[in-house]
């Protein structure tokens, strides 16, 4: 009976019903896999994938700057970082050079895959990567990871509909005023052999040109900057004298979007020195509540 009432349809060109629908065939699909190499971890996690080429970018969180390698850029100790994934992509967190994982904790160990990677550079430095992969939408969880110099606790996120970072990294204010630390020293060495670093008047001295057309507003820390100029190729930043004595300010230069980015700048004598004309910038010192920012702005009064 049911194979007559099959045949009756058919010739009526009437649609079959639901129930004898065809499902499509599952296609097996390759991927290579990634360049990492993975160390031991202390979670079960699968096999994570490349991200693709032209990765979609992620909306700029505050606080949030851009690196050379178009990585977001997170300053260690300001703000729990939101790192934000997609299924399907890997999220590469990069950790400072040297710098060695000891423990991994993960909340959502099940549906967050989350294993250990080192990269080398030239030079033989190891830099410890974390390589996430969430497996759904619409997760929320977190990550701890403890390293031999410091601990990190990051949110994760997962979302469809918004992009997702391929790359993060961070920014160590401890570094900075390091090597401002070393620098001061070794400065101090050379005038006490007579050897002076060059000031920012024997800059302006040979400089053609020159535009001090730069607004300053902010905070009045101890290190804002007494003079702003530019010879149409550099911009020169001066610092106080006493800066020295206090803690020098990291410089991130506002570009599309109001988007504060990283920029390469050199202390000559008592000035910063930028291999380009800033129109827009801003000079930081301290994190959270005791945080002190003054902004720079060409053209302004």
């Amino acid at each position: 009976m049911k194979t007559h009432l099959l045949a009756l349809a058919l010739a009526m060109g009437l649609p079959l019903l639901a129930s004898a629908q065809q499902v499509p065939a599952i296609q097996n699909i390759s991927y290579a896999p990634g360049s990492y190499i993975p160390v031991a971890a202390t979670h079960h996690v699968t096999q994570s994938f490349p991200p693709p080429n032209a990765a979609p970018r992620a909306a700029m969180p505050a606080g949030v700057t851009t690196g050379e390698d178009h990585s977001y850029i997170f300053t260690f100790g300001e703000r729990q970082p939101t790192v934000v994934c997609a299924p399907l992509h890997v999220c590469d967190v990069q950790l400072q050079p040297g710098e060695t994982i000891q423990q991994i904790d993960v909340g959502d160990s099940t549906r967050w895959a989350v294993k250990m990677a080192r990269s080398r550079s030239q030079d033989g430095k190891e830099t410890s990567h974390l390589i996430i992969k969430p497996s759904e939408i619409n997760l929320k969880s977190n990550l701890v990871a403890i390293t031999d110099k410091r601990t990190y606790s990051v949110v994760l996120e997962s979302h469809k509909d918004r992009s997702w970072m391929p790359k993060v990294a961070f920014a160590y204010p401890d570094d900075i005023q390091a090597n401002w630390n070393a620098y001061f020293a070794e400065n101090e060495n050379r005038q006490s052999s007579n050897v002076q670093p060059a000031s920012s008047n024997a800059i302006m001295a040979v400089a053609p040109a020159l535009d001090f057309g730069y607004h300053i507003k902010g905070d009045k820390p101890a290190w804002r900057p007494v003079r702003i100029y530019t010879d149409q190729v550099k911009t020169y930043i001066q610092l106080p004298a006493t800066a020295k004595n206090d803690e020098i300010p990291v410089l991130l230069v506002i570009g599309p979007g109001n988007a504060e980015q990283l920029v390469n700048y050199r202390l000559n004598g008592d000035s910063f020195v930028v291999d380009k004309v800033i129109q827009k910038a801003t000079l930081i010192s301290g994190i959270g509540k005791h945080q002190e920012r003054v902004e720079i702005t060409r053209g302004g009064n």
